[in-house]
Parts: C-alpha cells; sequence; structure tokens
C-alpha cells in the first residue's frame, strides 16, 4: 500500500529530475489523500520539467479534495496539453471558489482570446484588473486584444503600464510594436535599447530593433541589428531575409518560418489593420477585373486560394464561387478563416505544395500573395497543372521594373510585366488582362501593382 511518505521520496527525487519514483507513485494514487500538499508541490515539478500529462494525474487526485489550487493548477495543464475545453472548465471551477484570482482570470482570458470570444476575454481581463490594477499579464494581454481590434490608443496605454510594471522582452516587444503602428518609431527604439542594456541575449529585440531603424531610414544600424540578432539564432529567418532585403541580395523567396511566425503573430489585427488603416484594395480589385473579363454570370466552381490568409479573397468572391479551398502557411490564419464559413477546405501548405496536389481546378487565386515569393516558376507551373482546362489563373503582385522579379529593401518581392509574361508563355497559359493600380496604403504612401488574369486553353 502506498504511503505518504512515499511523496516525499518522489518530490527529493524530482527535485534531481529523477521522475521514475513520480511515475510509480502515480499508478497508486488512490492510495494517497486527496488533500496531501505533496500532490500539488509534485504535480508543480513536473510540469515544469516537461510532462504535463504526468502533473495531471497527481492534480486529478489532488481536485477530489476540491482545492482551489488544484483547480487551477489542472487548467494551466490541461491548456498545455491542448484540451482547451477542459482547461477553461477546470478555470471556471477556480473562479466559483475565488471569483477574483487574478491568475485564472487572466489565462481564461488568454484561452478565450485565441478563441476568437474577445467580448468575455475583456471581461475577465478587466475584473482581473479590478482586483489588482498592476497585474502585469492581464495588461500585457489587455494590450493585445485592444491592438487587435484597431483600439490603438488603448492597446499603448495598457502597453505602457504593463511595461512600467513588469519590464521584460515581452512587454518592450509589445509596446515598441504598439508604438510602431502609430509611426512613433524613434520611442520605440528608445524602448528596445532600454530593453537591450538588460537583456542583449534576446534575439528578438535585436530584430524588432532592426525593424525600428528599417522604418526610421537608418539601414546600417538596421543590417547590424538584423546580424545580432541572426548571431544569437542562426535560425532566424526573418534577420536572414531582411539582410538580404536591406544588403541588396536576391533571393527566390522568404523563408517559411518567418512568413508563418509573421502571420501567426499578426493574425487577430490582420483584417482591422489591413482595411482600416492601409485601406486593402486587392481582393475586391481582382473582383471587379474578373466581372469586366469574364462577364458577371460566369461561376466558377472549385477555386484554390493561395495564402488564402481569414478569408478576404472568398469572401470579395462571394456569388461567383461555388467551392473555395483555402491553404496558407500560418494555422492562427487558417484558425480565423476557418470560423467564416467561406471554405469548404482549409489546409497548412505553401502554395507550390498545395499547386501540386491539386487537379481539374477551375480557377487558382493568389492575392498579395507573391510579395513573399519571388521565384514564381514553381508556382505558374504547378497552377498550369492544377487548373482544368478553360480554368482561370487570378492573382496580384506589387510591380518592379526590368525582366525580372527583385527582392525590396521593404522585405517583399516585387515583379516586373515582362517575367510575368515569360511564365505564362513557358507554362502555357494566355493573358487575359494586366491592369496597374493601386493594392494598399503604407507608411511611405501608396503602394501600386499589377492585377493580372490568365487562363489555361480550353
Amino acid at each position: 500500500m502506498a504511503r505518504t511518505e512515499r511523496i516525499d521520496e518522489a518530490l527529493a527525487k524530482a527535485q534531481r529530475g529523477e521522475l521514475a519514483k513520480a511515475r510509480t507513485l502515480a499508478r497508486e494514487l488512490g492510495k494517497v489523500p486527496a488533500a496531501h500538499p505533496g500532490l500539488m508541490i509534485l504535480a508543480a515539478m513536473i510540469h515544469q520539467q516537461g510532462e504535463p500529462a504526468l502533473a495531471l494525474k497527481f492534480l486529478d487526485r489532488a481536485v477530489l479534495g476540491n482545492s482551489a489550487d488544484a483547480h487551477y493548477g489542472r487548467g494551466v495543464t490541461l491548456a498545455a496539453l491542448g484540451r482547451n475545453d477542459e482547461a477553461g472548465a477546470a478555470l471556471r471551477r477556480r473562479l466559483d471558489i475565488m471569483p477574483e484570482h487574478v491568475a485564472a482570470l487572466t489565462n481564461l482570458g488568454g484561452m478565450l482570446q485565441m478563441a476568437g470570444d474577445l467580448a468575455e476575454a475583456e471581461q475577465c481581463y478587466g475584473r482581473a484588473l479590478a482586483a489588482d490594477a498592476n497585474a502585469s499579464l492581464a495588461l500585457h494581454n489587455m494590450a493585445g486584444l485592444c491592438l487587435s481590434q484597431g483600439r490603438r490608443g488603448e492597446a499603448e496605454d495598457f502597453a505602457r503600464r504593463a511595461h512600467a510594471v513588469a519590464p521584460c522582452s515581452e512587454t518592450a516587444l509589445r509596446l515598441a510594436d504598439i508604438l510602431g503602428e502609430g509611426g512613433s518609431y524613434s520611442e520605440a527604439e528608445a524602448i528596445l535599447r532600454a530593453a537591450l542594456a538588460i537583456m542583449a541575449d534576446d534575439p528578438r529585440l535585436w530584430r524588432s530593433l532592426g525593424f525600428a531603424l528599417k522604418k526610421l531610414q537608418r539601414g546600417v544600424e538596421a543590417i547590424a541589428a538584423y546580424r545580432a540578432a541572426l548571431e544569437l539564432n542562426p535560425d532566424d529567418g526573418e534577420a536572414r531575409h531582411m539582410i538580404a532585403a536591406l544588403t541588396g541580395a536576391q533571393t527566390q523567396q522568404a523563408p517559411a518560418d518567418y512568413v508563418r511566425g509573421f502571420f501567426d503573430t499578426y493574425a487577430d489585427r490582420f483584417e482591422s489593420h489591413l482595411l482600416e488603416k492601409v485601406q486593402y484594395e486587392a481582393p475586391t480589385h481582382l473582383r471587379n477585373l474578373f466581372d469586366r473579363v469574364a462577364g458577371e454570370q460566369t461561376r466558377l466552381d472549385a477555386v484554390l486560394d493561395l495564402g488564402c490568409g481569414t478569408g478576404l479573397t472568398a469572401e470579395a468572391f462571394q456569388g461567383r464561387v461555388d467551392r473555395f479551398l483555402g491553404v496558407d502557411l500560418s494555422p492562427r490564419m487558417l484558425e480565423i478563416a476557418s470560423g467564416r464559413g467561406l471554405y469548404a477546405d482549409l489546409r497548412e501548405a505553401d502554395a507550390a505544395l498545395a499547386l501540386a496536389r491539386s487537379r481539374s481546378l477551375s480557377a487558382v487565386m493568389a492575392t498579395d500573395l507573391f510579395i513573399y515569393i519571388g521565384d514564381l516558376d514553381d508556382v505558374f507551373a504547378g497552377a498550369a497543372a492544377a487548373l482544368a482546362p478553360g480554368g482561370w489563373f487570378l492573382f496580384s503582385v506589387e510591380s518592379a521594373d526590368g525582366e525580372d522579379y527583385k527582392l525590396l529593401p521593404t522585405g517583399r518581392y516585387a515583379q516586373s510585366p515582362a517575367y510575368i509574361r515569360s511564365l505564362l508563355a513557358r507554362h502555357g497559359l494566355t493573358e487575359i488582362a494586366c491592369e496597374h493600380g493601386r493594392i494598399r496604403g503604407g507608411a511611405d504612401g501608396d503602394i501600386d501593382g499589377d492585377y493580372w488574369i490568365a487562363r489555361k486553353p480550353e
């Protein structure tokens, strides 16, 4: 029979990183009193050593004693295991016992925010801040929530308070990001340099500083900052990509990890930023051009939306498409797109791979995707193979001069009309229309591009 003394033995071994005794004890937990305080301590140690499933066994026993802390611990552990519905229920049980528990409110708010329930998430953060006005994580999360809704002024206020209460890399990065949204790159630089004075080994701070310096048109310093980030993290795709962009190097496409990470972070404020701040026009412009070229009665069956994001292109083409299929590199973008109900299927994949797996499509669309892909040969080859005879290829690009594509100092790619026409000819696609026009605004003014419609011969 397991004795409570065995918990002390398991604790001692767990402190040394040896979890074998804890695993043995986990099989006999029914013999351990649910109120034994060692259950919670051992669960915390096990979780910290990266074994949340094992920690959960001890918490499941502890919660039988209706321990408020055990309910909270279960919530955090279940969330780490991706069991979010159960995690939310456990945190709510903790709040039933102590309604103003700041950590439970903040964690529950974070889960609700990720699920898209922003109103209830804000209520949770508000209750946490009413209980403790200096709850740094609640302040930090509120800043992110407000930013995702386009409430930049409120976001900045919460971010300043969070950074003042608990200055760290995360609060500095968020505050610098929000300041950048408002064009205050000089202050963002100051915030980041102050953070780097005490956290110089964080590559994220160097990368963010590089971005601010680039926006301030201090290219040499920006390159140095990006190089510092890359030295600390040789796998930093964004730093490598921006060094290439700022030094005039030519690359074929942006690293997938950079694009994925950028859009996972950007997803929650993607639409508010594009539609409200920069008046993004690409999906609507492409739809209008297609209506003029194909006639308003033309319907499309299966359409593959490359780099679908949150679904702005599918929304623009409503009424013209029977079945939209979306692909994107960003899981968070796909999660948001799924909630809109516009797609019959959504997959995480890059453009070339998605096209290689597709056949008999009535159209392939790509709005503003090719700013992350310079060399489009594989994409055009894939589109030509994936389209049914008579199928349409609709896309937008930023405009470049000359005969090729180029990586711009902004980090985006641009393709020349001559380059696009050479690809269409190479892959047996017929140009139907090319129209120059505005794509979106930007800090340096409007950004124009070319809208293309091509077709596979019948």
